[in-house]
Order: structure tokens, then C-alpha cells, then sequence
């Protein structure tokens, strides 16, 4: 059985390392840094003989679609994160059209349905008795309403998890400020207005790592989604046994083959998992 590599939750690869991706790709090998045990490395086999799968994940796939004839032997999955920007909360960010624009290319290139919208995490807080969210309710419809018209019909969202890392991170910058997780009044609102949006426009909805949300109208997510994949094309076949990394994680069997360290993502969004800034 063939492998599904994760290109990559723990960094934005696309964005940021594709030379280095593209090396790998045509060394046919990699090696990997356990993140958690560093002093632990292990090869991973990229050639497409052992390798059904490669997902990606991103928000800026612009040096991805410069490169991606490397790719051509490989089935391709991606995930293009596309949130409403908040100068509090992510250091930089790719303007909407121009992140239309990319998957549009795509959607043309790869297929719709091999691509996933995110539009994650939201983010709540109060400041100074103002309530702030990254949630744009306009933002969301002109996506949903973009989106749909080129058949991208799948969108992943969650409420930002409370690591205890953003937490600190958050209130060292912010100490006047109160971040609101998910139960809130303005989480049930916000929830309602994209329930509402999406089915407007036609578009599934799938929580990721949020089971709490899930209902009639919202799905668990599979980010690396064994089944999906092999309806869609995996020749061979890949694993469907499931590999949650973290809590109400639905994801399936891949290898990540992203650094937290070495290769950091200078999005340098506050409220990710992967920033190893504290």
C-alpha cells in the first residue's frame, strides 16, 4: 500500500520551502525530525512508486503553481486556508483576490474536488468591552459566493482551540484583552450566520477538531481523508486507518514530513499550534 504524505500541517511548504520541497522530490528521499523527540530523524521515501498521496496545506500556493509539473506524477490534495485577516492576530497574509486568483488555477489544473476551503480558526475576543472576532460576515459571503461559482463546494472551519502557548501569546501582547472560546453567544451567532451563508450558496460544511459543532448541516472533517482520496483516483489504494493528532482530529494515515523548528512559517499567525514562539 502506498503512503499519503502531509506537505505540511507543522509549516506552510508551499509558501515558504518549495526549493527545498522540489530537492526532496527529485532526490526521491527525506529526512524528517521527529518534532516532540528532536534528536530522532527518519527517512521518508518520496518516490512516486511508494507515494500515492501528497496533501498540501497552505495560503499561499504562488511558488507551488511555478513548480507544480514536479508534482505530475503524484495524485495532489490541497488545503487553502482563506480567513478573514486581522492585523492582531496574523503578522502578514495573501490579499483575497489574489488567493482567488490562485485557486482558481486549481480548481482548472487539479479538479474542485481536490481541494478544500478553510476557513479557520475564528477567533473571539474582548477588549476594553468591545467584542473583536477575525470573522468577516461580508468577507464570508463574497468566498462563499466566489467559490461556489468554480465548484469548490467543501469548507473546513473550527473555532481556534485554546493552546496554552496562544493563550500566553495573546495576553503578552494584549493583557487588557479576554479571549472567548467556543459557547459563547457571539460563537452561536457567528455559527448561525455560516450555517445560513453556506447553505445559500451551496457549500458543505466540515469541523475540523470541533465535534461540538457537528449537527445536521455540519460534518466531522477528514483533513487526510483515506476514502476520499481512493474514490478519487488512488490507483493502489491508501490506508483508511485512522491517526488523529490531535483531540476530534477525523484525519487518516500520512506522513508529515514539515519542521517546527527549521522551517518556519512566516505567516506568524498567534493563535497556531505550530508557531514555536511562546
Amino acid at each position: 500500500m502506498k503512503s499519503v504524505i502531509s506537505a505540511s500541517r507543522r509549516t506552510d511548504l508551499p509558501a515558504f520551502y518549495m526549493d527545498w520541497f522540489s530537492e526532496a522530490i527529485r532526490a526521491g528521499k527525506i529526512m524528517v525530525q521527529n518534532p516532540v523527540y528532536k534528536q530522532q530523524r527518519f527517512e521518508v521515501d518520496l518516490r512516486p512508486g511508494n507515494v500515492e498521496w501528497i496533501v498540501f496545506w497552505s495560503r499561499n500556493y504562488q511558488r507551488f503553481l511555478r513548480q507544480c509539473e514536479i508534482f505530475s506524477d503524484y495524485n495532489l490534495y490541497f488545503h487553502f486556508t482563506i480567513v478573514s485577516h486581522h492585523p492582531q492576530l496574523e503578522r502578514t497574509h495573501l490579499p483575497v483576490e489574489q488567493a482567488l486568483k490562485q485557486i482558481e488555477k486549481l480548481a482548472h489544473h487539479y479538479g474542485p474536488q481536490r481541494i478544500i476551503w478553510r476557513y479557520d480558526p475564528i477567533v473571539v475576543w474582548e477588549e476594553g468591552g468591545t467584542v473583536c472576532t477575525n470573522y468577516n460576515a461580508e468577507e464570508f459571503i463574497f468566498l462563499c459566493s466566489r467559490l461556489s461559482k468554480i465548484n469548490i463546494r467543501k469548507c473546513y472551519f473550527s473555532f481556534v482551540t485554546p493552546y496554552k502557548k496562544f493563550e500566553r501569546r495573546f495576553l503578552k501582547q494584549y493583557p487588557e484583552g479576554k479571549l472567548c472560546f467556543s459557547g459563547s453567544s457571539i460563537h452561536r451567532r457567528i455559527l448561525d450566520d455560516i450555517k445560513e451563508e453556506a447553505n445559500r450558496y451551496g457549500m458543505e460544511l466540515f469541523s475540523c477538531c470541533n465535534d461540538q459543532l457537528i449537527d445536521a448541516q455540519i460534518k466531522k472533517g477528514h483533513c487526510i481523508p483515506g476514502d476520499v482520496l481512493n474514490r478519487l483516483g488512488g490507483e493502489s489504494g491508501v490506508s483508511t486507518a485512522k491517526a488523529p493528532t490531535r483531540k476530534d482530529c477525523g484525519c487518516t494515515k500520512s506522513i508529515d514530513i514539515g519542521d517546527y523548528i527549521q522551517q518556519p512559517c512566516y505567516f506568524g499567525c498567534m493563535y497556531c499550534y505550530a508557531n514555536p514562539v511562546i
